[in-house]
């Protein structure tokens, strides 16, 4: 087995040692697994909730975890569950995607960790494309703690517009890692 995924004991993790075990494992694949919850829900500050739901019950559930299976593969579990919670209760205020289809398109990205990779380092080389303003203001939004409305009154913006920029920015990384996968023949 991976050693990111794994570790040598296994048996499940207790007290300050599997609290500790569980923020290294998060810390480790936080991108991985705030990409699975985002391929799901579509939307940022959903995205946040989700991660942040979905790592409470890590916490609350870590000792049933068996140290040395697949950590991703159980938080993306979890994950899941969270962001189906969150999109049936939006059903009722939006259309939204069948439950079989989000298990579909989770389970692909779930199964292709090596992909990942490779997405990874296409993000950072189109990250360097961008603009000195953009690449600030998605170190301030993705970098920092705080909340956007913070940081916009931080930066003297309005919410509004910080938000429409960041749309902006991921919508150019998104075409520019899509061109860059389709090139290296990955697409």
């Amino acid at each position: 087995m991976n050693d990111e995924y794994s570790t040598a004991d296994s048996a499940p993790m207790e007290g300050p040692q599997g609290d500790g075990e569980l923020i290294r494992l998060l810390t480790r694949h936080k991108s991985q697994l705030f990409g699975f919850i985002f391929c799901m829900v579509h939307n940022l500050p959903d995205a946040e909730d989700v991660f942040q739901q979905a790592a409470i019950t890590m916490w609350e559930k870590f000792d049933q975890f068996k140290v040395g299976s697949d950590f991703v593969a159980w938080a993306c579990s979890i994950a899941r569950f969270k962001a189906l919670n969150l999109l049936n209760a939006r059903g009722r205020e939006r259309a939204c995607f069948s439950e079989h289809l989000i298990d579909e398109l989770a389970s692909r990205e779930a199964s292709r960790p090596e992909f990942q990779e490779v997405r990874l380092q296409a993000l950072a080389a189109c990250r360097e494309k961008l603009s000195p303003t953009d690449q600030s203001l998605l170190s301030l939004c993705y970098g920092e703690s705080g909340t956007f409305r913070e940081i916009a009154e931080r930066i003297g913006r309005p919410v509004g517009s910080v938000y429409d920029s960041l749309c902006r920015i991921r919508r150019d990384l998104y075409t520019c890692i899509q061109r860059k996968l389709a090139n290296e023949g990955y697409l």
